[in-house]
């Protein structure tokens, strides 16, 4: 004689996985017609016959037997899961929505992340380039791109008026533009001035 719903539920809780084995073989296809009739794609199908057998194994100990089967009890764990189901896939739509709503970069911004991007690539050329110029003309290119310190501030940092302080950042800058043009890299005239710290300030989106 065939053990019953309930018979099968009652072994499951005390551990019994052969007996959930058969429990599932019993109800599967009546489980899995449901979830194919109230699913949109076999993903999700193979999520709400998943879900629905996990919950009634979590619930086994729970079960109350009466005598009939256990159809309308593992339905009902069925239509939860498939319930919460579609709500994640609604906050899911709701996001995607929202993602789509943000603000693009304005053209300020996607030129500084351009430059960040460009700054990441020419990084160790640029590090090689700079170890050739004289010790105070490197510091001098520093003070004025890494630190924004104006020409002439930067020269009385070093000690030189401002006429020879822009001579030399001119010839500076000049000469590391060619040493990445050497390299293969961009050789424009702001090229150097504008690369010459790694890591320029990136703008975050306004919404």
């Amino acid at each position: 004689m065939d053990e019953s719903d309930g018979q099968l539920l009652a072994a499951t809780a005390r551990g019994d996985a052969d007996a959930f084995g058969r429990f599932y073989r019993r109800h599967e296809q009546q489980i899995l017609s449901y979830a194919i009739t109230h699913c949109a794609n076999a993903s999700d199908v193979a999520d709400v016959v998943g879900e629905t057998f996990l919950g009634a194994l979590r619930a086994a100990r729970r079960f109350t037997d009466d005598g009939g089967d256990a159809v309308p009890w593992l339905f009902g764990i069925a239509r939860r899961v498939l319930a919460h189901q579609r709500r994640s896939f609604t906050r899911r739509q709701r996001l995607l929505l929202k993602l789509h709503e943000q603000p693009l970069l304005d053209p300020d911004e996607a030129a500084a992340i351009d430059e960040a991007i460009d700054a990441a690539r020419l990084a160790p050329q640029l590090a090689v380039a700079l170890r050739t110029l004289r010790a105070k003309d490197r510091e001098l290119m520093l003070l004025v791109s890494r630190d924004r310190l104006s020409p002439a501030q930067a020269g009385a940092v070093l000690g030189m008026n401002p006429n020879t302080a822009r001579v030399r950042l001119s010839r500076a800058r000049a000469r590391l533009r060619d040493a990445l043009a050497d390299a293969g890299f961009d050789a424009r005239p702001d090229t150097a001035d504008s690369l010459a710290y790694p890591h320029p300030e990136v703008p975050h989106a306004q919404p």
